[in-house]
């Protein structure tokens, strides 16, 4: 009997993320009659893909005991940098992209640098930055949007395969890559390590600067692929894409993919499951008529609960 309830407690505590969105996917079907219509479950896929993109990158810098709030701006600022290019200035799809992913290096770089050499706090460094990339954001734009987007640049995310856009199959690349890169090679051991106890770590030999310095690079890059997919997405660039609403959404789907707000745990599959848990909960609330403030108010709890049971499971210790 007590092996039997040593294996549900390992089976659960290695795949809670899992647990939860079955468990949320058995409610929903329950609560909403056609829940699990093909149609409902493609709307669910689709709008998990590119917030997926960047909660793998938040998902990274919460393993160091680090968070990213510039996450949401950065997205706003690919958005609108993609847009302006791509029509405005009419450079080549190949170049827009290039340029979009070296504006999300470059800020993620200024992030870590800051954090990592001058020793200034994450959530300090990345809100400040956020800020910042904001107000640039609006400074080139001058506060307008960008809209009616070249062809060409649409069909990066939305040409149609198995009656799914490709933006959904950029995120299954990107998800397999970082699920190789954490969980099948030496950076994924380091950042775990990292997470747990940086003083040791570095002891130990991991290179903690580097480490610290490239997760908010990674951060920084997923963030422009995904502004740029969401410029694709709604046909649109504009400033404000991202915002602090979006650093909440995918800081929640980390939290609740088992990712710890404290370092040292997380899964790259556990933010997909993750991401889609959140998604379940959202696409709920509008297929009930509810206020979409309500799922406001549910990321918020599961933000409290997780930094609670943190804290207890801390002080435990």
């Amino acid at each position: 009997m007590n092996a039997l309830l040593s294996s549900i407690r390992y089976f659960a505590k290695k795949n809670g993320s899992f647990l939860i969105f079955l468990i949320l996917a058995i409610i929903a079907s329950i609560a909403v009659p056609n829940f699990f219509a093909l149609d409902n479950f493609a709307i669910i896929i689709k709008q998990s893909a590119i917030p997926l993109i960047a909660c793998i990158g938040m998902t990274l810098v919460l393993m160091t005991g680090g968070i990213d709030l510039s996450m949401g701006y950065i997205v706003g600022f690919a958005s609108i940098t993609s847009g302006l290019l791509a029509k405005i200035y009419q450079w080549p799809i190949p170049a827009v992209v290039l340029a979009t992913f070296i504006v999300g290096i470059a800020f993620g770089s200024l992030n870590g640098f800051i954090i990592q050499f001058m020793k200034v706090p994450a959530f300090i460094t990345t809100l400040g930055s956020g800020y910042i990339i904001y107000g640039l954001a609006q400074i080139v734009s001058q506060g307008s949007i960008v809209s009616r987007l070249p062809e060409g640049f649409l069909a990066i995310g939305r040409t149609e395969m198995l009656g799914l856009p490709s933006s959904v199959f950029i995120a299954a690349v990107v998800l397999l890559i970082f699920y190789i890169i954490i969980n099948k090679g030496i950076f994924g051991r380091s950042l775990r390590a990292f997470g747990y106890n940086a003083k040791a770590a570095e002891v130990s030999g991991v290179p903690i600067s580097k480490i610290n310095v490239s997760v908010y690079i990674a951060s920084g890059l997923l963030a422009a692929l995904a502004g740029m997919l969401f410029t694709i997405r709604v046909n649109a660039a504009q400033p404000n894409m991202g915002g602090g609403n979006f650093n909440f959404e995918v800081i929640t789907a980390a939290i609740v993919g088992g990712t710890s707000l404290f370092g040292g745990v997380g899964s790259i599959t556990g933010t997909l499951f993750g991401v889609l848990s959140i998604k379940i909960i959202e696409n709920c609330i509008n297929l009930m008529g509810i206020s979409y403030h309500l799922y406001m108010a549910v990321q918020g709890v599961i933000i409290l609960i997780a930094i609670i049971f943190e804290n207890v499971k801390n002080k435990a210790l």
